[in-house]
């Protein structure tokens, strides 16, 4: 049964940070999505080796069918669904990425808040403000393979951190898994289930392909990959005009 949304969608992402969007994608439109990550993953590792998980945007490739990416971003379902939860100032934008498993080693991010991890130029107090503002700071995952590779803390994503959060992650910069060069790949992907299980509250965000993750990126989320599971997930957000502003200013700063 294909996706329909409701207002259950809205009440999750507003509450727990996330919402998910079972059976988005038709299934013409996934084989079409598949052959151009199939294409994307070539150009990706050819550009920057084999780990490299990402090529942003697809929009920069003219190898690739832009066309198929845009009928995504247009289901009328998911159009619905933006409107339902953000309004009608969200555009599209020009940044979607592909998401890709590393060809050789496991891998992970740290655990984060979008921005604010990133970013020593910002105002944590001002951030923390921001994070209020529900309209704020989305993205979306779409999964063409199965996809299990994000984790998020629900309700982080309106709060500071906890006394347990901010004890196991508080540091900045966050630190990172382990890794070393002379690991095996089983010690590797051993050390990324242990460093996730240190956030407390993470929870999987498990995606079938068709499935999209709609959630906002200032909570506590993390991403973990391994060569062995195939990985195309499209990758982008919808930012109104205060999400706009304010990531002109701190560009610009």
């Amino acid at each position: 049964m294909s996706y329909r949304y409701t207002d259950q969608n809205r009440e999750e992402y507003f509450r727990d940070g996330f919402t998910i969007l079972p059976g988005l994608i038709p299934a013409s439109l996934l084989a079409d999505l598949r052959r151009e990550t199939d294409r994307a993953r070539v150009i990706a590792r050819e550009k920057g080796g084999p780990q490299t998980q990402r090529l942003q945007p697809v929009y920069a490739y003219p190898e690739l069918d832009h066309g198929r990416f845009r009928d995504f971003l247009n289901l009328p379902e998911f159009v619905k669904t933006v409107h339902g939860i953000l309004g009608l100032d969200h555009p599209q934008s020009d940044i979607m990425g592909v998401l890709l498993e590393p060809a050789g080693k496991p891998w992970a991010t740290n655990w984060h808040r979008d921005w604010v991890h990133h970013n020593s130029k910002i105002d944590p107090i001002e951030f923390s403000q921001l994070m209020r503002n529900p309209l704020m700071f989305n993205q979306f995952n779409a999964a063409l393979w199965d996809d299990h590779s994000l984790w998020v803390v629900p309700g982080s994503h309106d709060r500071d951190d906890t006394p347990e959060e901010a004890a196991a992650f508080g540091k900045v910069p966050v630190p990172s898994p382990a890794f070393t060069d002379d690991q095996s790949n089983e010690e590797r992907e051993l050390i990324c289930g242990e460093y996730l299980r240190q956030m407390p509250g993470a929870r999987q965000v498990s995606l079938l392909a068709g499935d999209c993750a709609f959630y906002r990126s200032c909570q506590w989320h993390i991403g973990t990959y391994v060569p062995y599971t195939k990985r195309a997930t499209l990758h982008d957000g919808f930012y109104g005009t205060d999400d706009r502003a304010w990531q002109a200013k701190v560009k610009g700063s």
